[in-house]
């Protein structure tokens, strides 16, 4: 099973981008290129912010990330900027 968020930020890394990770109150982890430092991040809270950057330090995307939709107890990607590139990371993954 592909987890969504996971899938995610394995995308912005390929594109090049950096991601951040807001858990509610401090940013966690920041620009960082470290999937195994995200993906622990994000797993840390119930819910946590994703915000991706290019090489220039612009925003590129932003995802929402919770474990707290259902039942399961894997994060899921629940709201995010439509972007081709996110759209593309997103399309077959199962916790979306």
């Amino acid at each position: 099973m592909k987890q969504a968020h996971r899938e995610l930020i394995k995308a912005a890394f390929q594109q090049g981008f950096t991601c951040s990770v807001y858990d509610g109150g401090a940013w966690q982890v920041k620009r960082s290129r470290s999937l195994s430092a995200c993906v622990a991040a994000v797993r840390s809270v119930d819910e946590a912010e994703l915000r991706f950057r290019d090489k220039a330090g612009e925003i590129v995307g932003w995802a929402l990330v919770s474990d707290a939709v259902d039942l399961e107890p894997d994060e899921k990607v629940i709201d995010h900027t439509c972007t081709r590139w996110i759209e593309d990371a997103l399309a077959y993954t199962t916790e979306f």
